[in-house]
């Protein structure tokens, strides 16, 4: 297979997975503070990262890989398609592009394609195992990132529950105040895509159970239009397996038009903001 599959880490995909499909993933870092960081490859102990997380009074972010380390795996290859986390959500994106230029100068026939996701984790792992699946298809490069992008711009939905909002108050992505009060109403908020790479909330229920029960109707709701058994659902959990698969069984029962839901574990990107017990799905 000529066409080569890369992303940044926040790509969520089983290490089965990532042999199947050949991908070579650049990793992000994780920042804590001013003096802790972690790097997002396959040596990140996620338990510690948990850990460091909870014990800090500082919240958790993430700083995107420099462009010559996306360029170093871009010259491995003669075509390669290559996705990020939303553009609006980190400068991944706009680093692969950079180090797309770099490379395109000078090696001119390459072809180089960055997938702005406009998602993260299960989203990204959607959108990789459509591209593979095309890849294995026969599917030309021009082919392959046409049906890529329309997916990614018009029909993608990425859904997320958070257990804990401890990282986003830390962060003052909400007020403490807020926080605290959501979390003496034991509220769960059920978060979701605008549609453009940006975060935005769909409602917030009281209460995991009723939080994951939403979530369910939410993805009949959306699903509704298309054909039974038709839509492959990806999944994401943070420490949280035994959630995953309750939740895997009652969207096959309960929405008719999904076919599949694959189970993957959060890497350390997807981690840091869904937090223990957060739970992501895209399709």
């Amino acid at each position: 297979m000529s066409i080569k599959i890369l992303g940044d880490s926040c790509c969520d995909l089983t290490p089965a997975l990532k042999n199947l499909i050949g991908i070579k993933l650049v990793p992000l870092t994780i920042l804590i503070g001013k003096t802790i960081n972690f790097r997002d490859d396959e040596n990140l102990d996620l338990k510690e990262l948990l850990s460091t997380m909870k014990a800090s009074k500082d919240g958790a972010g993430s700083a995107c890989s420099a462009p010559e380390e996306y360029a170093e795996v871009m010259r491995e290859c003669d075509e390669c398609l290559v996705f990020t986390l939303s553009s609006k959500l980190s400068g991944s994106y706009n680093s692969a592009a950079v180090a797309r230029d770099m490379v395109l100068e000078e090696y001119p026939d390459k072809k180089i394609y960055i997938v702005d996701s406009r998602s993260a984790s299960a989203g990204q792992a959607k959108l990789i195992l459509m591209a593979h699946n095309l890849i294995s298809a026969g599917k030309t490069f021009e082919e392959v990132t046409a049906e890529i992008e329309n997916f990614a711009t018009n029909k993608l939905h990425t859904l997320f529950v958070l257990e804990s909002l401890d990282n986003l108050i830390k962060n003052g992505r909400i007020s403490k105040a807020a926080g605290v009060v959501g979390s003496m109403l034991n509220l769960r908020p059920i978060m979701c895509d605008d549609g453009n790479g940006e975060i935005t909330s769909r409602e917030k229920v009281r209460g995991t159970a009723n939080a994951m029960i939403k979530l369910v109707s939410a993805i009949s709701e959306l699903t509704a239009g298309s054909a039974e058994k038709s839509v492959q659902l990806v999944m994401a959990h943070c420490n949280c397996s035994e959630r995953a698969l309750a939740l895997k069984k009652d969207i096959l029962l309960k929405c008719s038009s999904i076919k599949d839901v694959l189970i993957v574990p959060t890497g350390g990107i997807s981690t840091v903001y869904a937090n223990d017990g957060g739970i992501i799905v895209a399709f």
